[in-house]
């Protein structure tokens, strides 16, 4: 008896599934149905291209119109397509815009290939509940979108005359890519994509104008203008914010006379790559944008001659700046004011003496930079620059950074000096940043205008003592003078131009101490007697009594007659006496500036 029960209870849930699985069939032949006789009251006879259309959206299916022959598949040549393969544009606007039809649609929304659409596309304010799907279409008329909402819109590999979406609200992705071309603007202009804006390998051309004008565009994911991508014409992102990453790389941007890329106080969540092929003719302008990552310009090329090849003032750039591996720039780089959290790198750059680089009142956390990538003297700008560190493998020598800084333009500028002198200092390099402070008063005498104190200071004394930071300098110059002294003073005294300074020194008997040039005066056992070492000191180092300068004189009577003008002779004796002089003023000085660098009161 259990049996038999079992077997009916089969029986009976069979029938009740065939009856929904038919029921459902019904549904979805009825709601094509439906549609199709909505359709003809709105529109009359209906082309065979029509009726594909409405029974694969109501149906939830894809609507394939393609030819069999690939090669006649190309949105290029849409104007050679088959009536079969043309709709007018009004089809989709009533399918998206009016109440009953556009219930009958599927979640799975618009769905066609190989389309061509004629005429205006009229959407703007529609409210339309599914994706819009159209792949290797072709639009003849211009997309008008204007503060729309939709689920989302693929136009994958197809070709369109300009798209108006400003305002537009697209819940989900939009996706321009595989081949897609517009010829005229697509503005998104303060557009809202909850998730991915893709232009991967799509072209944008408006030559002279905006090709993709997406100014306060809010996209919660990523922006790819990358693989294959070109436009020709501006493209503009100035004030968007993108949750995710704008990704660029291998992207070719064409607007020579004006901005190729602006993203002007756009906020990026993730890094911004400009590289890997990437090419802008025309000026790159993040101004004040916010990237909360990288800045990776490895292998970009940039070229703007006669302005900013790639603008950066003013940016804040959370993780690193990296202008490397082939990076190539005609024009100026400019990241003044900007804030670099992390690296700025620098190296091998592709022809550096085509660029300018900018980095006046940038804050950077560690230089990573090498020689033959920094631009052409004259072509670098540092005032105002700050920074933590320099890499372990950048130039970190002072010598090095000293010719660096020397690269800026025309004008002395003190900052940039004691800035690198700092970071050397912080990093050990105690006798590196003095070179380089030492470096900066040099500079500072032959690329400014001294009055006369300043010029004796910064030309002559403040030069004697490495300027407060190499005081035993004056030591060692003093030592040549003692030893060029006691050179001379000898000589002087052995040929008797050296004599006692008092006639108390001589004496009548003979005490065997002869005079040098006179063997015929004695001195006096008890007069201190000449030590051209002793005699040298003496006269060099002020205020020291060694009982040697005040007992000895050069006697300018003495010696052969060098000059004489008119009754006034000179004698070699006298140019003892003058080069004297000079042995005292030059102690003086000298020991005066050891005295004052040594306590580093004079350090500029």
């Amino acid at each position: 008896m259990s049996g038999k029960r079992t077997i009916i209870s089969v029986c009976v849930s069979i029938a009740l599934v065939n009856l929904l699985l038919l029921g459902s069939a019904k549904g979805v032949t009825d709601n094509a149905s439906i549609l199709l006789e909505l359709a003809s009251e709105k529109f009359g006879a209906l082309t065979e291209a029509d009726k594909k259309l409405f029974r694969a959206v109501a149906n939830g299916d894809f609507a394939d119109y393609s030819a069999e022959d690939v090669n006649d598949n190309n949105p290029a040549d849409a104007n050679k397509w088959s009536p079969e393969r043309v709709l007018k544009a009004n089809r989709i606007e009533w399918l998206c815009t009016d109440k009953k039809a556009s219930e009958l649609v599927t979640h799975r929304g618009i769905n066609v290939k190989g389309l061509r659409i004629d005429e205006d596309l009229a959407l703007q304010l529609a409210r339309i509940p599914f994706p819009l799907i159209f792949h290797r279409c072709a639009f003849t008329g211009i997309i008008y979108l204007q503060s729309a909402r939709v689920r989302g819109i693929y136009l994958n590999g197809t070709h369109t005359r300009s798209i108006f979406a400003g305002g537009i609200e697209i819940a989900g992705d939009l996706f321009l890519r595989d081949g897609f071309k517009a010829e005229g603007e697509v503005r998104l202009l303060r557009a809202t994509i909850s998730r991915v804006l893709n232009c991967e390998d799509g072209q944008f051309l408006n030559k002279g104008a905006m090709a993709l004008n997406a100014n306060d565009l809010n996209v919660e994911g990523d922006v790819y203008l990358r693989k294959g991508f070109k436009a020709e014409g501006e493209v503009c992102l100035r004030g968007a914010t993108i949750g995710g990453q704008l990704s660029c790389i291998g992207g070719h941007f064409v607007n020579a006379q004006g901005y190729a890329l602006g993203a002007d106080a756009a906020s990026i969540n993730s890094s911004v790559f400009l590289c890997n092929g990437f090419r802008a003719e025309g000026e790159v302008c993040l101004l004040r944008a916010k990237i909360n990552g990288n800045l990776v310009c490895d292998g970009g090329q940039f070229s703007n001659p006669e302005g900013h090849a790639l603008n950066a003032n003013g940016a804040s750039i959370a993780g690193s700046v990296l202008l490397r591996n082939g990076f190539k720039a005609e024009g100026n780089v400019a990241l003044m004011g900007s804030t670099i959290d992390e690296y700025f790198q620098l190296w091998a750059v592709d022809s550096p003496e085509k660029y300018t680089l900018d980095l006046r009142d940038a804050e950077v956390g560690t230089l990573y930079d090498k020689a033959g990538s920094w631009p052409e003297s004259d072509a670098l700008f540092l005032n105002g620059l700050v920074y933590d560190s320099i890499a372990d493998k950048a130039q970190r020598d002072a010598v090095s950074r000293i010719k660096w800084l020397r690269r800026q333009p025309e004008g002395f500028r003190p900052q940039p000096y004691e800035q690198l002198a700092a970071v050397l200092r912080k990093s050990g390099d105690e006798e590196g940043a003095k070179e380089v402070l030492i470096a900066k008063n040099k500079d500072k005498a032959w690329l400014t205008k001294l009055t006369w104190s300043e010029w004796f200071w910064y030309r002559i004394f403040g030069w004697i003592i490495g300027y407060g930071y190499r005081p035993l300098q004056a030591f060692w110059i003093g030592l040549v003078f003692i030893v060029l002294g006691l050179i001379l003073f000898d000589i002087g005294y052995c040929v008797g131009l050296i004599t006692p300074h008092s006639e108390s020194a001589y004496v009548q008997k003979d005490t065997g101490i002869v005079v040098p040039g006179d063997k015929t005066r004695h001195l006096s056992d008890v007069y201190p007697r000449f030590s051209f070492l002793m005699y040298s000191i003496d006269v060099f180092i002020p205020l020291v009594d060694l009982h040697q300068a005040k007992y000895w004189l050069p006697n300018a009577n003495r010696g052969p007659e060098y000059l004489n003008i008119k009754g006034i002779s000179l004698r070699v004796g006298g140019m003892f006496r003058f080069y004297m002089w000079i042995h005292i003023m030059s102690g003086w000085v000298l020991t005066s500036l050891l005295v004052v660098g040594l306590t580093g009161l004079v350090r500029t």
